[in-house]
């Protein structure tokens, strides 16, 4: 408890739940508006405007990434006059570089992530510079009339080169692959193109003329892959391995009858005389199968779990029972991640893929960066449906290529849409034996769509109209979720019903996969996020700035421990996605590639705005000397602890780090919370 001329401050149980509470939701909304709706929108206007990708993913990319910690910053410096957002970006710093790297590890396929030295050093080092650059900013500590405790002036200087760090940093992004070919003249060559197994070179990326090989050396062109090129090539291909996970193949005869086989993807891949592949394993007991039961894909023929709810309702003069049907069901109810179904009677083989959003391909990953989707690819066409209720409603159907690319080392296929006016898809395989089924398939499509002008130059007007959306309403009813979810959603539904209508969301897609969102739409969006932005990080601040007060504690403990923690768990969140997919070097790298950002911008501009608009050019001495520059000083030894440990261990991160970098995080935290206390 503080005290306040000479009386301690208290407060009811119900202002404590309360500004709990605030502070919650304030952190809930802005991951939703940053992940959900200010970042697609910003990914339309990069891609309208075709900013190169390592441009954008390095400035309005970065900006929505880490717009909780810019704005919690901009508002606690002009508006609520605290240490706040100093000690938001601070703790974010050591969050991310500890607990971040920590979850990526923990979440990595094989139990651990090789890491690029090319991207890693770059990372590494702007980060270690902008730590410079601020503890050179922090230096000026002087008394001020009528506070205790010594003042840190920000001089417009000391904002301007701070700033202008990121500047540096834009253009070496920008410029990277020239930067990294003169120091090693065989870096273009080793990245311009990757290879499957040996064997010829075939024209066109996937024009197969046969279908007798499984080793089809097929080349890779990343400079006409967006996002590709700083994404993938740049990701070992260790990070895409994984133990063998249990998987379940279902076939169906000409007759219909289902056939199912349990297997385990360690087998050895096999050719048969007529080009069908099969997996030579032991048989495992059917009944440990993960499938559930089979999705139909004949025309016509659904399958769709209706789920009652039931509840009362009262006229005034009776209780009367209601009860009304939801649609609950999704593929993932029926098929496991690593089911394969194949129909010898409809000739098609259908799995779970990950598409890359075309609302995130600028960003370098993304909570809903990539969205799982259920494919079916036939002769006739290719349709897929996203893992979510009411799926059959949200179709895509893809256009009838003759072309694809695969990076055979990290299981993407990209599918080559014949109107080169119009955008390719990317999918990942989450194993090795859907990559081989799936490109197998491919090449069997490929195959009879060159033998058939009719089929490959059919108008595509059959293709129903209607939307490819994967993800639903922020206002739609969570069906199927359990109790807590749906409290949480009832609770939550006057805000969230407040930002459905006042945020437009850009991710809208019709049947073809094409975005239906302008332009002009995109701007509205990033000028409603930045409301709702502003809102939420005031929300915050004032909800723990008042927290700190009652529990008498500075603004900058709270920032660097709570506020730091709130605002970072979306990065978190994505980072973890992304080493389960394979990403985990990029999830590594974009934390300290945030780090820089959150230093650099989230305190250089707010800082150089205020020295030029808000003190006449004179330095700003609001910020209160509360244990900031010992955090910083944390900041380096934990950055030099994690370069050591990188040295020592070949770039590689193992679940050891993970356990040493957790600690330190518990460590830090302690001293924190001692430093107050004690």
């Amino acid at each position: 408890m503080g005290e306040e001329d000479g009386e301690q401050v208290t407060a009811p149980p119900i202002v404590w739940v309360g500004l709990t509470f605030m502070a919650a939701v304030s952190f809930w909304c802005q991951a939703t508006v940053t992940e959900e709706r200010f970042v697609p929108a910003l990914n339309v206007i990069a891609t309208e405007y075709n900013i190169p990708d390592d441009v954008a993913g390095a400035t309005l990319m970065a900006a929505g990434a880490s717009s909780p910690e810019l704005f919690s910053s901009i508002v606690a410096l002009f508006i609520t006059h605290s240490a706040l957002g100093l000690g938001t970006i601070v703790g974010s710093e050591i969050f991310n570089q500890l607990i971040i790297c920590a979850g990526a590890v923990y979440a990595a396929r094989a139990g651990k992530l090789k890491l690029d030295k090319a991207i890693l050093a770059r990372e590494v080092g702007f980060y270690a510079l902008s730590i410079v650059l601020l503890l050179c900013a922090l230096q000026d500590k002087r008394p001020v009339e009528g506070d205790t405790e010594d003042h840190i002036f920000i001089s417009f200087f000391e904002a301007s080169y701070l700033f202008g760090g990121y500047i540096l940093y834009v253009l070496v992004c920008a410029n990277f692959d020239a930067i990294v070919a003169f120091f090693d003249p065989t870096y273009k060559e080793r990245q311009s193109s990757l290879v499957a197994p040996t064997g010829n070179v075939e024209p066109g990326y996937g024009a197969f003329e046969t279908t007798e090989s499984q080793s089809k050396k097929i080349s890779v062109d990343f400079s006409g892959m967006p996002f590709l090129h700083e994404t993938y090539d740049h990701e070992p291909e260790d990070n895409f391995k994984d133990a063998a996970p249990s998987m379940t193949t279902l076939s169906r005869t000409p007759t219909g009858e289902a056939r199912k086989e349990h297997v385990s993807t360690e087998g050895q891949l096999v050719v048969t005389d007529d080009g069908v592949k099969t997996q030579q394993m032991a048989a495992v007991d059917s009944d440990s199968s993960s499938i559930k039961k089979s999705l139909t894909r004949r025309e016509g023929e659904h399958l769709l779990a209706d789920s009652p709810i039931h509840g009362t309702y009262s006229d005034g003069a009776s209780v009367r029972e209601f009860r009304f049907i939801v649609n609950t069901e999704k593929p993932s109810d029926h098929h496991g991640l690593y089911d394969i179904e194949k129909s010898d009677f409809e000739e098609t083989v259908s799995c779970f893929l990950w598409q890359r959003s075309l609302f995130y391909d600028k960003a370098r990953f993304a909570v809903h960066g990539w969205h799982k989707r259920w494919f079916t690819f036939g002769h006739e066409k290719v349709t897929s449906v996203p893992d979510r209720s009411n799926f059959e409603k949200h179709a895509m159907t893809y256009p009838r290529f003759v072309d694809i690319e695969v990076d055979d080392a990290r299981l993407i296929v990209r599918i080559i849409n014949p109107d080169k006016n119009k955008r390719s898809y990317y999918f990942l395989a989450p194993n090795r034996e859907i990559f081989e089924t799936v490109v197998h398939k491919c090449e069997e499509i490929i195959q009879v769509r060159l033998k058939s002008v009719e089929i490959v130059g059919r108008d595509e007007s059959d293709i129903p109209e209607g939307d490819a959306d994967y993800e639903p309403s922020l206002i739609e009813f969570p069906a199927g979720a359990g109790f807590f979810a749906i409290l949480v959603h009832c609770i939550l539904f006057p805000l969230k019903l407040s930002m459905h209508i006042t945020m437009p969301d850009v991710r809208h897609l019709d049947s073809k996969g094409n975005s239906t969102s302008s332009l002009n739409y995109a701007f509205l969006a990033i000028f409603s996020c930045l409301v709702w932005l502003i809102i939420g990080s005031y929300a915050m601040v004032t909800s723990l700035e008042h927290l700190a007060a009652l529990m008498d504690i500075p603004d900058a403990v709270i920032g660097v421990t709570v506020s730091a923690a709130g605002t970072s768990l979306p990065n978190y969140i994505a980072s973890k996605i992304a080493a389960e997919k394979g990403f985990g070097n990029m999830a590594v790298s974009n934390a300290f590639g945030s780090n820089t950002f959150n230093i650099m911008v989230g305190l250089g501009l707010p800082w150089l705005m205020y020295t030029s608009f808000g003190t006449g050019f004179e330095p700003y001495s609001g910020l209160r000397n509360e244990g900031i520059m010992e955090s910083v000083i944390i900041l380096g030894l934990v950055l030099l602890v994690f370069i050591i440990t990188m040295f020592f261990s070949g770039f590689e991160l193992h679940t050891w780090h993970g356990h040493l970098y957790v600690l330190l995080y518990a460590a830090y935290l302690a001293y924190v919370i001692a430093d107050v206390y004690l």
